[in-house]
């Protein structure tokens, strides 16, 4: 079927059917936001569960009314990314810092991990959320336990490091170079017995996202359904579903695709990768949503199989 066919046919569906689903595509960040801040919410406190149901709810509603597919991996590491919020205070800026990576779990589940990034691996440790459609079952800190106070001087790193790593200095109005914190860090993986050149080099050898060699190239296109203009706009609106942006930030979004790398395979599945910026420049806000979002649509449906945020902080979750 083709894909005009698909949007047309999910475009009638919700007409017909879930005009009581069309509703503010923000309702769920301004309730987590209340949630933070103990603002009252229909009288009474929502639970970590039902925010995360009406977060998978209104994203799904949402995509649906705007012809987007969403692969299964996106609204799980929806719920994964809220998840880990509430529970640990994890936000999507500090995700920046953090590889994120997404696997098939027992009986139908999917398992996110978040582990810090090169040297950062052992020190900021690995969330892992399971999700089993609209429920976490499970979630927990390889540093679970352990003493994070002590601040820089703490062997496991938590909310607060990270609170320091992002810090914006008042005078620079940027945060510290990230390489300002390395001897501690340094230190830390000596005292531990951590190699993260090691580390490194066992996490590439993964091949989670791999790029397509260029005998493999010509094969994709053969494959390729949708053109590269369609292809970005499919990634454009996704972005803006996915990440809540407001109708001024989606419009300033610009977009970059290099053709030498944008066939990958993104844990076996063939993908068609672009990268769409978000600058405060250009929508006259600054906002923790600036950066960096790469997309993964698949090759043959235009699905969404995963987008990864990269904050403007550096560093990167996927």
């Amino acid at each position: 079927m083709k894909d005009e066919q698909i949007r047309t046919q999910i475009h009638q569906a919700v007409d017909a059917h879930a005009e009581h689903l069309r509703t503010d595509p923000f309702l769920a960040q301004r309730i987590m936001n209340q949630e933070r801040t103990g603002e009252t919410v229909v009288k009474k406190r929502l639970s970590v569960g039902l925010v995360l149901a009406i977060v998978l709810m209104l994203l799904m509603a949402t995509a649906l009314a705007a012809g987007i597919i969403f692969a299964k991996r996106v609204p799980a590491t929806e719920i994964a990314d809220q998840a880990l919020l509430q529970t640990y205070g994890i936000t999507a800026r500090m995700q920046s810092l953090f590889n994120r990576k997404t696997a098939e779990g027992e009986q139908g589940s999917t398992v996110v991990t978040y582990e810090g990034r090169e040297r950062l691996a052992y020190v900021l440790g690995k969330y892992t959320v399971v999700v089993d459609g609209q429920t976490v079952k499970s979630i927990s800190w390889s540093h679970d336990g352990e003493n994070t106070s002590g601040g820089l001087e703490a062997s496991a790193w938590g909310k607060d490091q990270l609170d320091e790593i992002l810090r914006i200095d008042p005078e620079t109005g940027e945060p510290a170079p990230l390489l300002t914190f390395d001897p501690y860090v340094d230190r830390i993986n000596r005292e531990k017995g951590f190699d993260y050149l090691e580390h490194l080099e066992e996490t590439e050898n993964e091949g989670y996202v791999v790029v397509l060699e260029e005998e493999d190239l010509q094969t994709a296109k053969n494959r390729q359904a949708f053109s590269t203009r369609e292809f970005v706009q499919i990634a454009k609106e996704a972005v803006g579903v996915r990440y809540h942006l407001t109708a001024q930030q989606v419009s300033s979004l610009s977009v970059d695709v290099d053709e030498n790398s944008a066939y990958v395979l993104l844990d076996g599945t063939l993908c068609y990768r672009c990268w769409i910026f978000l600058e405060s420049e250009l929508t006259g806000e600054k906002t923790g949503q600036d950066g960096t979002y790469t997309v993964y649509l698949n090759l043959e449906t235009g699905a969404v199989e995963d987008i990864v945020f990269l904050s403007e902080r550096g560093g990167g979750n996927g």
